[in-house]
Order: structure tokens, then C-alpha cells, then sequence
């Protein structure tokens, strides 16, 4: 058996590499010219808004120091976890046929499954942060004194809730 896993060519690297730009500079470039001037906008005015019970200043907390966290949590699990949990399975990294970019040996035991339990440690330390954010997200929004707060004006709230190009 081979020592090392077998490596991508020349040729597969770019395909993944333009496969993977496909979806990344869009993603890029809609966060920057549509939601990160919509967000601060929204933020700005975020004590105007209601739903319900809910005010859009917490929104805008809650989804910072919570939805983050755990939003980073679940995109580990999705992208990194069932490739993690094989490798705990079968105590071998890379997995059998698994093609890597660079010289890898085959990495056996306890050894080969350091990388998956560190990566299911960091998952964990994102929940625990999500959750401590729960508490954060609370205190700074009890601080928060209403009398202080600008006046809500109605034109830019409108013009907060439609994104236009800049």
C-alpha cells in the first residue's frame, strides 16, 4: 500500500478553484454592495422597528453575539462533520481514496483522529460563545437607554427596508 494519498493534478486544482469562485465572489460581492449598507442602516435605526414582541435592537444583538456563534458552529458541522466523523470511524486521515493537495502521509489511530476531535472542540466553543452571547445580548440591550435614542424617521426606515445599488 502506498504510504502517501493520492494528490489533485494540475488541472483539478483550477476546476475547484473556479468551482468554489463560482459561488464565493458573488456571495462577496452581495454582502458588500447590498447587505453590509442595508445592515448599517438597519442598525442605525433598528430601535424603530417591531415585531411584536421583539425589537430590532434585538434583533440586531441577538443575531450578532448569538446567530453568529451558531451560525459558525453549523456551517462546521455541515461542511466539516460528516468528513470528521469518518475519519474517527475508520482512525485514518486522509480517508482511503481522498485526494489532497499537498505530499500527505496516511496518518493512522489516535493520531489521525487529533484533527476531527479538535475541529468537533472548536464547534463546541462556538455553542458555548452562542450561548454566553444569549447573556451579552441581554445586558447591553437592558443598558440601552430608550430617552437617549434619535428620533425614528419614517422616510429613511422606509428606505432602510429596500436595498438599492450603490
Amino acid at each position: 500500500m502506498n504510504k502517501f494519498a493520492p494528490e489533485y493534478s494540475k488541472k483539478e486544482r483550477i476546476v475547484l478553484m473556479l468551482k468554489h469562485a463560482a459561488w464565493a465572489i458573488p456571495l462577496f460581492v452581495i454582502t458588500k454592495l447590498f447587505f453590509l449598507p442595508w445592515f448599517e442602516v438597519y442598525a442605525e435605526n433598528a430601535h424603530c422597528y417591531r415585531y411584536g414582541n421583539i425589537t430590532g435592537t434585538q434583533v440586531v444583538f441577538y443575531g450578532l453575539f448569538v446567530g453568529l456563534p451558531l451560525l459558525s458552529a453549523i456551517l462546521v458541522l455541515l461542511l466539516e462533520g460528516p468528513n470528521c466523523i469518518k475519519i474517527i470511524r475508520f482512525a485514518q486521515n486522509p480517508l482511503p481514496g481522498e485526494k489532497v493537495f499537498k505530499p500527505t502521509k496516511y496518518v493512522y489511530g489516535f493520531r489521525a483522529k487529533l484533527k476531527p476531535l479538535f475541529l468537533f472542540i472548536v464547534m463546541t466553543f462556538f455553542i458555548g460563545l452562542s450561548i454566553k452571547g444569549i447573556y451579552s445580548a441581554n445586558q447591553i440591550i437592558n443598558m440601552v437607554n430608550i430617552k437617549a435614542l434619535p428620533v425614528c424617521n419614517q422616510t429613511k426606515i422606509a428606505q432602510a427596508s429596500q436595498p438599492t445599488l450603490p
